[in-house]
């Protein structure tokens, strides 16, 4: 795929300047990769420098899609289809749940196995889709003005599904994640433009949060775990832990990227965490899992990266792409994103839809509908 979309990027002639103080740190965060797994040449070399080629190269040439304007009037279709598709599969999630209540007895441990072991995907990744579809239709729900009625209960139809699904899934960085970015959506099409009391906004929201928590057995395992023991007794305080002595050990430069599991596995196993060693879990943070890949340069560009997309969406007015890059920030926190492929391809997705509304100089505000 990455060979593809460097072949087909060849072949097409812009006038426009890819080169600015936008397009600097995705470059520098390629580039430091590439040198890292050049150098410390390893099994897993080619594959690390082919996905941040589409992490942090391909997604620098949607501005060329902006140059299209198909592309544009057709860019309201495609994040439909996209979300129709994600319903599909959250509809699907639902039935799996009600129809395994018989096998799971509403324990969140037993249904969460079960549905991952039935459709094969790690819940996070599956979460991360259905949140992206869920911010494209609630966005596309609070930004129409004269849509059909029966269209826009169908709309709030599939916003149901897909957060009963976020629910069941329960992924909870994710799903808090959405939570928080539907009110603060709320906040932009609503609350700043004196369309709706504050009250009606976060009211609801309020009561919708604290539901999710009252109702969900792990949050309230966690808040038991959390009254009866030390947060260092914790796995995600160990994975942070010993991810932040690679990070140390190597002062801050960086680490050559073959090695750093065996040296968490290594710092699992001498403070007594065994299990996680022999599962080879990786530090579940993607911030520091740069940090380790490529020192401090690394971490300041992919940074950086995420920065000028906050910045400039937000800027331009471009709630949705804020929305999505916010949310991806928030689950670097608790996952690698952009270790696999389910993770990648949907990153890679949203940038190359909207990237290019923000590194160019243009005014253009992909939150307005294109007219046909």
């Amino acid at each position: 795929m990455s060979a593809a979309s460097l072949f087909l990027l060849l072949q097409y002639n812009s006038k426009k300047h890819f080169l600015s103080i936008k397009t600097v740190p995705f470059l520098l965060s390629f580039f430091v990769l590439l040198a890292f797994n050049i150098f410390y040449y390893n099994s897993k070399s080619l594959q690390i420098i082919a996905n941040s080629f589409l992490i942090f190269i391909i997604p620098l040439f949607s501005t060329f899609l902006y140059d299209s304007p198909f592309f544009k009037q057709q860019r309201e279709k495609i994040l439909l289809v996209y979300s129709f598709c994600i319903t599909l599969i959250s509809t699907y999630i639902v039935i799996f749940y009600i129809n395994d209540i018989p096998n799971h007895h509403f324990n969140w441990y037993f249904a969460r196995f079960n549905l991952e072991n039935n459709i094969d995907i790690h819940g996070t990744y599956i979460s991360l889709w259905i949140a992206i579809a869920f911010l494209f239709v609630f966005n596309f729900l609070v930004k129409t003005q004269n849509t059909a009625l029966k269209f826009k209960i169908l709309l709030i139809v599939i916003c149901i599904v897909l957060l009963a699904s976020l629910v069941i899934v329960n992924a909870r960085m994710i799903l808090f994640s959405t939570l928080f970015l539907t009110g603060l959506n709320c906040y932009f099409f609503f609350y700043k433009k004196d369309k709706l009391n504050t009250k009606m906004i976060f009211f609801p929201l309020i009561i919708l949060f604290m539901g999710v928590i009252f109702l969900s057995q792990r949050y309230k395992d966690d808040i038991q775990f959390l009254n009866k023991n030390k947060i260092e007794n914790s796995s995600r305080y160990t994975l942070c832990f010993c991810s932040l002595k690679v990070i140390t050990d190597s002062h801050f430069l960086g680490t050559d990227n073959g090695s750093i599991q065996p040296k968490l596995n290594s710092c699992y196993d001498e403070y007594g965490f065994n299990d996680l060693s022999k599962e080879n879990l990786n530090s579940h943070n993607q911030y520091l899992d740069y940090f380790m890949k490529g020192g401090f340069l690394l971490f300041i560009a992919f940074i950086s990266t995420l920065f000028i997309k906050l910045r400039f969406a937000l800027k331009s007015r471009n709630y949705l792409y804020f929305s999505i890059s916010l949310l991806f920030s928030f689950s670097f926190l608790t996952e690698n994103i952009l270790v696999r492929q389910y993770g990648i391809y949907i990153f890679l997705l949203c940038d190359v839809l909207f990237l290019g509304s923000v590194v160019t100089n243009e005014g253009h505000r992909t939150n307005e509908i294109e007219k046909n």
